[in-house]
């Protein structure tokens, strides 16, 4: 059954959920975009209007799942790197159903692209110098390869855990994007 008068947001929400739920029966290069239309609801012209690929629905759902993650930081009253870092794996954590099936179907790169776009690591500024530069980029794949460690693990570890093992690996007063935002 075709849903009508959908906005755009609902579309491409309905059509990350419809795969996913699709890679819990299946594997993900088994899923044609026809199944996807189907079980979302929408007409493949809705599907092709918002993404050209299926990677681009799970970068999507990922860059979704960060925008979560900073809404709720932003809601915080105290704002540091650790709250920081432990927002980002309380989210996922919380998605860790619909992320270990990503990772499972040997999608998890995909998140290194939604990292380095959230992170704005395209974007530092020149002034702050290449060494800093290469410090962000190195914290950035730390975060990620902790990220895929923990998927790895099948995320038994709490997002708190996880928080403490990224942060003991980070020497104190390191620079941070919160430092040129």
């Amino acid at each position: 059954m075709r849903i009508k008068g959908l906005n755009e947001q609902l579309i491409q929400q309905y059509i990350a959920e419809a795969l996913l739920i699709l890679m819990e029966k299946k594997p993900y290069g088994k899923i044609s975009i026809g199944e996807i239309c189907e079980k979302a609801g929408v007409n493949r012209s809705s599907y092709y209007r918002h993404f050209e690929v299926k990677e681009d629905i799970l970068h999507f759902y990922l860059m979704s799942l960060m925008e979560e993650y900073q809404r709720e930081y932003e809601q915080q009253k105290h704002k540091t790197f650790r709250s920081y870092t432990l927002q980002i794996f309380t989210t996922f954590y919380a998605h860790r159903k619909d992320l270990l099936l990503i990772h499972r179907n040997g999608l998890s790169y995909i998140m290194l692209d939604v990292f380095n776009e959230c992170f704005k690591f395209g974007e530092i500024p020149d002034e702050v110098g290449s060494l800093k530069q290469f410090e962000v980029s190195y914290h950035i794949g730390g975060i990620y390869n902790d990220t895929l460690l923990w998927l790895a693990h099948g995320m038994k570890e709490t997002p708190e855990q996880m928080t403490e093992i990224t942060l003991s690996f980070r020497p104190e007063g390191s620079f941070t994007l919160l430092n040129v935002k």
